[in-house]
Parts: structure tokens; sequence; C-alpha cells
């Protein structure tokens, strides 16, 4: 037997651990601290206080929420699709993950750069001297961006999350992601979509095998592990599992079926697999598709009725309220600026429910501007991430013409040197011949003899323009 029901976490509860966790995230945003850290730092600090916060609450019994901390290892991701070659680490050839940017330009992860530098203090890509305590230097927010913005499957339940997503999906939202059993009693996990079910870690025994096994392990026992899990089915004699025969008699051809139309008036049944030969004779052939069409425009007035009876109901709350005036209670809020529009520039309010004052009426218009507001920066959101991905295309060709009109001035420079050393050598052997010359003349006329000693050859034009150029 299932022990009895545990007392659910209560509304107020969830309540105080959220304005707990917004408390913190404002302190961690104040002013004063923005003066200290960067953003960076901050943001890591706040994540390590809260899920030193989280851990801690693991042995807590009167916690509020059933969450588990989920680390990712980002670099066993699997993506959807193909992941672009300059946001692959040139070491791990993984996505980046924490990317830092080296002096001479490179983009690795901060953890391999780390290990390779301890080996050897160069880069591996272009070998330039990097010390070990070497700064690092961040890289673009647009390469951040296209980094969270990848769209990696989740470990759990295989669903395509963008990559800083990811953590809170698995922590929040995942439905096979394991959380804390709801009973303040267990210290077992369950899946999150079998949290609303209460304990399961309770005894129970195998319809099949008559073994005992928990509530929580039936499922996968039944289906993989019991030694009585097939059958035979009476049907069609199929082998089967005992678990699933139900879905199997929905499927089974040998079961006796009713026509398509039965529920128009049909009486014919039959093998499933047979059906299909009363169909060409079936006196409902014509009459079945047309009642359906029917059907299904039916369906689709009512629904139109319905959304146009909440929307008249939300017209008249809301003439009642603009004829009824402010209460005694509200004469705190200015309705001046309510009723100076019509009633059809008011907006929608966000609950359909009847209001039963003007403070309610109010919250919603507030919370239907709320969700406005939030689809307005989803969209602002998307439109940010279109122009940085445009900005960041645009920037990789100028980044290499860069790069190659830096060698092409290297080269030039060299050349340039190796010139003017030559130059200068031939120099020095002509003035060394041109000085011994009048000496062997035994030394007479000496004023005139210097005179005619060869003098230095000028640098070409050419030559004097290409050194003024560089």
């Amino acid at each position: 037997m299932p022990p009895p029901n545990t007392p659910r976490h209560s509304s107020a509860d969830l309540s105080h651990a959220a304005l707990d966790l917004h408390s913190f995230e404002a302190s961690s945003n104040s002013p004063a601290t923005s003066n200290v850290q960067s953003p960076q730092a901050r943001r890591e600090r706040r994540y390590t206080s809260l899920n030193a916060q989280v851990a801690e609450g693991l042995d807590n019994t009167t916690s509020s929420s059933l969450g588990l901390p989920h680390s990712v290892d980002f670099r066993a991701l699997t993506y959807v699709g193909t992941v672009d070659e300059n946001l692959i680490c040139p070491i791990c050839r993984v996505a980046l993950v924490d990317p830092v940017d080296t002096q001479c330009d490179h983009t690795f992860c901060r953890e391999c750069i780390a290990q390779a530098l301890s080996h050897n203090e160069i880069c591996p890509i272009d070998r330039y001297p990097l010390p070990r305590d070497a700064p690092f230097g961040r890289p673009h927010k647009i390469v951040i961006n296209q980094l969270d913005a990848l769209q990696a499957k989740c470990p759990c339940c295989e669903a395509p999350i963008p990559r800083s997503m990811l953590q809170n999906h698995m922590e929040k939202y995942c439905k096979e992601a394991l959380v804390r059993c709801p009973s303040k009693t267990c210290d077992e996990v369950v899946k999150r979509k079998l949290s609303d079910r209460g304990c399961l870690h309770y005894d129970v025994t195998c319809p099949d095998c008559k073994e005992i096994h928990k509530e929580i392990d039936i499922g996968h026992h039944r289906e993989f592990v019991c030694k009585e899990r097939q059958k035979e089915c009476e049907h069609c004699g199929a082998d089967i599992l005992r678990c699933k025969e139900s879905e199997h008699i929905e499927d089974c051809p040998d079961v006796i079926a009713s026509c398509a139309w039965a529920e128009y008036g049909c009486q014919h049944e039959s093998k499933r697999k047979d059906l299909y030969l009363h169909a060409d004779e079936c006196a409902f052939k014509i009459v079945g598709p047309m009642a359906e069409i029917l059907k299904k425009e039916i369906s689709v007035l009512r629904a139109e009725v319905r959304a146009l009876n909440e929307k008249n109901q939300a017209q008249e709350r809301r003439i009642k309220f603009l004829e009824s005036g402010p209460k005694e209670s509200d004469r705190h809020f200015d309705y001046a600026d309510i009723s100076s529009h019509p009633v059809s520039s008011l907006p929608e309010s966000a609950s359909a429910e009847p209001l039963d004052s003007a403070n309610e009426y109010l919250l919603s218009l507030i919370e239907a501007q709320e969700n406005r507001i939030s689809q307005l920066s989803a969209g602002m959101t998307e439109l940010e991430a279109k122009q940085t991905m445009m900005l960041f295309n645009e920037t990789i060709p100028i980044k290499n013409e860069l790069t190659e009109m830096r060698s092409s001035q290297q080269v030039v420079s060299m050349h340039v040197r190796w010139l003017l050393n030559f130059r200068r050598q031939e120099n020095q052997r002509r003035f060394g011949a041109g000085a011994t010359s009048p000496r062997s003349n035994g030394g007479s006329d000496a004023g005139g003899s210097g005179g005619d000693a060869p003098l230095p050859r000028r640098l070409s034009d050419s030559m004097r323009d290409l050194i003024t150029k560089l």
C-alpha cells in the first residue's frame, strides 16, 4: 500500500523563495558593487552563490523547491546542425567553453590554453611566446552571443535548447530531469514528470511475476526485466508485452472493430484488417465525410462564439466599471486617464473572470501591459542577435585583410633593410679605396690631390622615395 499523502509546499513558501532570489540578484547588481567588480565577475559570483545555496538546501527538508543543481558538461553536448568553424576551439575541437583571447589575437577555451601553456609557453597556433601568467582578454560580445545561441540537445530529454538556457532548463523545466522526492521524509530522487504523483518509493507487487519492487521502478521492470513480461495475443497470436497489451489491442489487425462511420449509424463490424472491404459498400460513405466537414465547421463556429462572448463580457465589465465610478476604498487611485479614453481603446484585461473592484481591474490592465512588454523585449533581443551576427560576418573579412596587409608590410620592410645594408657596405668599400689613392703620389700637391678623391654616390631618386614612404 502506498504511504499517506505527504504535505505539499505552500504557495507562500514559493513566494518567499522567489523574493529572496530577487533581492539577492538586486543586491548583486547594486551600484555599490558595480564600481568594484566587472559585470562578468558579478555574474559569476552570483551564480556561484546561488549554486552553493541550492547545494546546501539538498539536506534541508523544509525547502520549498524540489529542484536539484544540474552541472552541464558543455564539452559533451550534442549540437543541432553544424557549429561555425570560428566558434571551435583549436585545441579540443569543440565549441568554445569560457573563451579567452591571447595576446596574439587567438581564441581558446580557458582550460585548454592554461593546460597547453603549462607544458610549453608558446601559442599553439603561431608559436608566439606566451608566459603562463600572461593575462587573457575576453572575446567580443558577438562571439559570446553566438556561443550562447548555439542549439544543443538536452542531456535528459533531447530537446533543442539554446546553450545559455540549458542549465536553467534542466533545473526548472525539463520533464526528464531528476528532482527531489516531494515527500519530506524521503531522500530519493524522481523524474520531474513523476513529481506530482507524490512519493513513489514504496514496495509494490509486479502483477506479472509477483516480485516486489519499488513503485518508481515497476514500469521499467515490467517492460524490460520481468520474466513474464511477454504473452501471446489472443486475437492475432503475436508476442506482445503485457504492459503494452492495451496499446496493441488498438492496432491489432484481428480485433473486431466497427465501421469508421459507426457514429453516424453504420452497424457493420468485422476484423480491422477487413474493414477496407466494407468501405466501398458502406451506405454512409457519402454522408460520413460531409458530416465530418460540418463537425469541424461547427467546432470552429463554437470557438468563435465563445471568444465573442468573452469579449462581450469584458466590454460589459468595463462599461459597468466606468459608470459606477471609484469606490471609497479606491479613492487613492486616479481614474482620470481611464475615463477620458473610449472603451474601445482600453486594453484587454489579463483575466476573463468578473472583477470585483476597480483595483483588480487596474491590476489586470497592468498584467496585460507586462505581457506586451515581454513580447517587445523578446523581439528586440531577436533583432539584436541578427544585428550582431551580421556585424560579426562583416568583421571577419576585414580582419583577414588586415592580417594580410600586416604580413606584406613586414616583407617589404625586410627587403628595404636588406637593400640599405647592401648600399652601406658598398659605400664603405668605395670610401676606403678613395682615401688611400692620394697618399700613393708621394704627398705632393696634397690640396689638389685631395680634391680629386671620389665622392660617395648618391642614392637614386627611386630609393629615396621608397625610404621616405617607409
